[in-house]
């Protein structure tokens, strides 16, 4: 009766035939009750869509493998095999929900600070209408350690093709005299602000520097006096803002995914990838030499084996580049564009063809472009545009305040509850208010999808967390007893922590409204 679904993987089809001549399992199908799967043809995407799918998702923390039979062991390798792939699914699925709050709350801050210098900037929408269709071909510079030996026949061929280039590349490009179109930024931290702590002079003339929209302010001290426009993740905070016009609605994971989904939105037929290793080199190195931190940054990540670049042998890899390739791959699967992997080392991405970086100019790259390009024009309504902002705030405010007076009353709820937990029938006992908790929590999440950027992050681990609980089976009243005591005590200190985290949201969007009422009094924009 506890069980939900049924997942099989099974390589011997006629096994699964067989089973439904004899049993009609048409109603468990229908239902998904049971899913099937072919284990000779599964994908890496079907396993990741399966990992985040309900309930699933919330139970990843206790999935473990277990042989259930000796018969199965002769099918270990394969098992094994599987097993890797699906705790790899279960970590990618629970990263892209995020886990960190403080990042969100960081992100949210930074966003709201941006806003003068994004409204009083060029839009994504006037970007894109203007530089749509400039090119059929595009070029996407990352800094792997293989990227140095690429940079000669980029510097030659980089009038024909538009050149997309990572934060941590453009020192790179600038030193070597190569000129990128775009130059993408996607982290919020000061430190990869300090990509863009130079003064390269005329160098940067014609270049759009795109940064999402959440980024460090230094990124933006930095560029005062460059071209750059400010985008907007699908983040609920953005979203709740309602900025259309500068809403990016393709994912920006990271910095390779943004170049790639911009390069796709300007009408890029071919995409060529370089210097994206997603691994350490024969050497150990994590970054190519001019590489603005060292070659050996990332040195100390714990390092594990994945498949190389051509399907032969192993390079060692981290876990957040293998996130990051996760996330490159799903993107290329559902994009038109043909990608061509030129990276010639580092790991394998799937979807690719692999190619070498001057058999892709050569048969690519025939026409220079016509540059300079048309220039992009600035929003004449910012001052409109920044008072919108100050009325969201507000609101923001406002629903903040509503969302901590319910849960007051559910933290007095729950208080009631554990005082009386030792006096009740517990054969009878139903946890009625943790459902009606976890569904308050559901259906705000509509109404109030601003907050949920900073409190979504701790739900997902909490729930990931409390399943560890409620997969308890008690033999004992006793054992129900705490099983229930801890579970009341769980979701009593999760309505602790969201009230703590929505009063220091409250305290910086009170800040964030007196500095941008203070911008706007003194026309600044």
């Amino acid at each position: 009766p506890h069980h939900k679904h049924l997942v099989v993987f099974e390589r011997e089809l006629e096994l699964l035939f067989t089973i439904f001549h004899h049993i009609d399992f048409s109603k468990e199908l229908k239902e998904q009750k049971i899913l099937l799967f072919n284990a000779n043809t599964i994908s890496a995407e079907e396993l990741r869509c399966l990992c985040n799918l309900e309930p699933f998702l919330s139970y990843a923390k206790v999935y473990f493998l277990e042989l259930c039979s000796d018969y199965y062991e002769k099918f270990s390798e394969e098992i094994i095999r599987l097993n890797k792939a699906l705790l790899q699914s279960f970590s990618y699925a629970i990263y892209s929900r995020g886990n960190d709050p403080l990042d969100s709350l960081q992100g949210i801050e930074q966003f709201i600070i941006n806003l003068p210098a994004q409204l009083t900037h060029p839009s994504l929408k006037e970007f894109l209408d203007k530089r749509r269709n400039i090119s059929k071909n595009a070029i996407i510079v990352s800094t792997g350690p293989s990227l140095m030996k690429q940079l000669p026949l980029l510097k030659e061929y980089r009038e024909k093709a538009l050149i997309f280039c990572a934060d941590s590349a453009y020192p790179i490009l600038a030193k070597h005299n190569i000129k990128p179109d775009f130059v993408c930024m996607v982290e919020r931290s000061d430190f990869t602000a300090e990509f863009f702590n130079h003064d390269f002079g005329d160098f940067d003339e014609g270049i759009c520097f795109i940064l999402v929209s959440l980024v460090h302010p230094n990124a933006l001290n930095y560029l005062k006096d460059k071209n750059y426009i400010l985008i907007n993740k699908t983040l609920n905070f953005a979203h709740f803002m309602d900025f259309k016009e500068y809403d990016f609605e393709h994912p920006l994971s990271n910095v390779a995914c943004m170049a790639y989904s911009l390069a796709c939105e300007l009408g890029a037929k071919n995409i060529i990838l370089i210097g994206q290793d997603l691994a350490y080199d024969e050497n150990g190195f994590s970054h190519p030499k001019d590489y603005q931190h060292g070659q050996d940054y990332e040195k100390d990540s714990a390092k594990f084996s994945i498949l190389a670049y051509g399907g032969k042998g192993e390079v060692l890899t981290h876990t957040t580049w293998l996130l990051f390739k996760q996330n490159l791959e799903d993107i290329i699967l559902r994009s038109s564009p043909t990608c061509y992997n030129a990276t010639e080392g580092g790991a394998r991405i799937e979807h690719c063809i692999e190619k070498s970086f001057r058999e892709c100019c050569e048969e690519l790259l025939k026409e220079k472009l016509k540059r300079p390009f048309s220039p992009l024009t600035k929003p004449t309504n910012s001052k409109e545009l920044l008072q919108k902002v100050l009325s969201k705030i507000t609101l923001a405010l406002k629903h903040s305040d509503e969302f901590q007076i319910t849960l007051s009353h559910f933290h007095k709820r729950l208080q009631e509850e554990i005082l009386k937990l030792e006096s009740v029938n517990l054969k009878h006992y139903k946890l009625e208010i943790l459902d009606e908790i976890q569904n308050f929590l559901s259906y705000s999440k509509e109404g109030y999808c601003e907050l949920f950027e900073l409190l979504s992050p701790y739900i997902t681990q909490f729930k990931l967390n409390l399943a560890r609980i409620l997969v308890l089976n008690p033999k004992t009243l006793e054992d129900q007893f705490n099983k229930n005591l801890i579970l009341l005590q769980e979701n009593l200190k999760l309505i602790e922590f969201i009230f703590q985290a929505l009063q220091t949201l409250d305290l910086r969007l009170e800040n964030s409204l007196k500095s941008l009422e203070n911008t706007i009094k003194e026309n600044r924009c």
